[in-house]
Parts: structure tokens; sequence; C-alpha cells
């Protein structure tokens, strides 16, 4: 596991007791919808050996929605409020090279083999404004709800494996503003390890926003996943990764 390399992103947690907050003067409502390509590296292991997403299932990159929402308010003492929304749908073709076992179902060696892994995750996140000048600081919590499945299947076998978790995490996000001309550089974090489980989700992004609020951005995003004892997923460890643009509005 790689927990350590997430210790920096569990020290987040401690500025939020002792920042001040603030927020914003008046009410407003942030959005975007854009597409995420999305390169999988990993294994998965529902069985007795670890089986490579790439090396054996031949997952190929795919373009996959995104979506978010975010809610800001002029009351200090209440938090504000995002939903982040993901899709993760990728699918591979390959005759291995190995026999493999998934969810107690065997693939022999050379069998020719189709891959579906189908996911959807919504985040609900809780957040306090602690700067909101030319740069802005976003410190808070948030739980992330994952709903997916990983199917496998030959011409004579057949496997399938179903999932549902929630995970807490940790949320940062600063954005800087580059003065009169609109644009905007900012990186957004969420993450945490506990017990052998790592989530963690980063991003960072370049945009632009009119005086109407209509915007745009583009940027590259990383998904860390480790996992024991999911459903019938022994252990994952997977890595998404790619750039992603968006269109967004804030009014």
């Amino acid at each position: 596991m790689k927990q350590n390399r997430w210790l920096g992103v569990i020290a987040l947690g401690a500025l939020l007791p002792s920042a001040p907050v603030s927020a914003d003067t008046i009410f407003g409502i942030y959005a975007g919808i854009g597409s995420w390509r999305q390169e999988l590296t990993g294994e998965i292991t529902s069985g007795l050996a670890d089986i490579n997403v790439e090396e054996d299932l031949a997952l190929e990159d795919e373009l996959n929605s995104v979506f978010y929402i975010a809610i800001e308010h002029p009351i200090p003492v209440l938090p504000n409020v995002r939903v982040n929304y993901a899709e993760l749908n990728v699918s591979g073709n390959n005759s291995l090279t190995r026999a493999i076992d998934f969810n107690g179902v065997s693939f022999s060696l050379s069998e020719d083999i189709a891959t579906e892994v189908d996911v959807s995750q919504i985040d609900l996140v809780l957040y306090y404004e602690l700067l909101d000048n030319v740069v802005s600081l976003d410190l808070g919590v948030a739980a992330r709800w994952m709903d997916g499945s990983v199917t496998l299947a030959s011409l004579l076998d057949y496997s399938e494996v179903d999932y549902d978790v929630v995970m807490p995490a940790l949320y940062g996000r600063v954005r800087a503003d580059l003065p009169f001309s609109g644009f905007w550089v900012g990186a957004e974090v969420m993450g945490l390890g506990y017990s052998g489980n790592v989530l963690i989700d980063a991003n960072a992004q370049v945009g632009w926003e009119s005086k109407l609020g209509l915007g745009a951005e583009i940027g590259w995003r990383m998904f860390d996943f480790e996992v024991e004892d999911l459903g019938d997923l022994d252990q994952a460890g997977i890595d998404i990764s790619g750039p992603y643009f968006a269109l967004n509005y804030h009014f």
C-alpha cells in the first residue's frame, strides 16, 4: 500500500479548526460539465492471483463524463456545499497469456475474454472559504460513494463482481486569478488513507471566465484507489489519469 504518500493529505485536516473562516458576500452557484480522458493502470484481485488491468484485460482509454455543482452563501458558520459526479465506463478484449481466476471462475490460457468496467462515483463536499481574494482557498471534508461492477466474459465462462462503498476524505482547493484577464489557475485534491484503504483524487487546471460568468477549464486529473475486502473484490489498486475539459458557469 502507498499510505505514506498521502500523509500530506491527512495533514490538511489540521488546518480546519485553526484557520479563519470567510464566506461569499452574496449567494453564488458554480456549475460545470465536461469530459475526462481516462487511462487505467493497476491490479484487481478476486481469487487466487492479481489481475493486471493492462496486460491481462487490455482495458482501453475512454472518454467519460464529469459534472459538478457548488453552492456558496454568506453565512460564515455554515459550510458551503459541492457535489461532484464522474463516470468510469471502460472495456477491453484480450486473448489471455496466462490462466486467471476471477470471483471463483477460471479463465484458461489463450482464452478470448471481454471485460466491462462500469463505475459511478458521487462526492458530497462540505467546505469553508478560508481565503476569497485574488487567491482563494477552500478546505473541508467529503464523502465519496462509488457503485460499480467488473465483468469478465468468454465464449464459455462468465464472472461479475459488484461493489458499493462510501469512503470519507479531506478536501482542499486553491485558485489564483490572473488580474484583468479572466484567466485563472488552480488545483484541487480530495483524499485520505485508513485501515489499508487509500483514496486520492487530484487535479490541476487552467481556466477562463467571462464577465457574464460563462467559462471553460482544461486540466489533468489523477485518481488513485486502493481497497481491501470490497464486496467480492479481495483487493484493488487502480490508478486513473488523463486530461479533462469542462465548460462552467458562475451565477
